[in-house]
């Protein structure tokens, strides 16, 4: 749920096969516009700390690599 004029924010890899997601569409089926998209870099964020999403191994951390956060509004 989100308040009126509030963006959502979504950081993903954008290097291959992780570019094959599509975020930018996948923004769109859900009724977003993408506002911005600009480079992420973890050095920007000292105390981030990523994890898997399941699995055995999900607290661990992984490589984070080439990403891009993806900056949505309501259409």
């Amino acid at each position: 749920m989100l308040k009126e004029n509030r963006e959502i924010h979504v950081t993903h890899k954008t290097a291959y096969p992780f570019n094959r997601w599509e975020i930018e569409m996948l923004g769109v089926g859900f009724g977003l516009c993408l506002v911005e998209k600009v480079p992420f870099y973890l050095w920007h964020y000292p105390r981030y700390q990523n994890k898997g999403a399941d699995g055995s191994r999900c607290d661990e951390s992984f490589p984070v690599g080439v990403c891009s956060s993806f900056k949505f509004a309501k259409n």
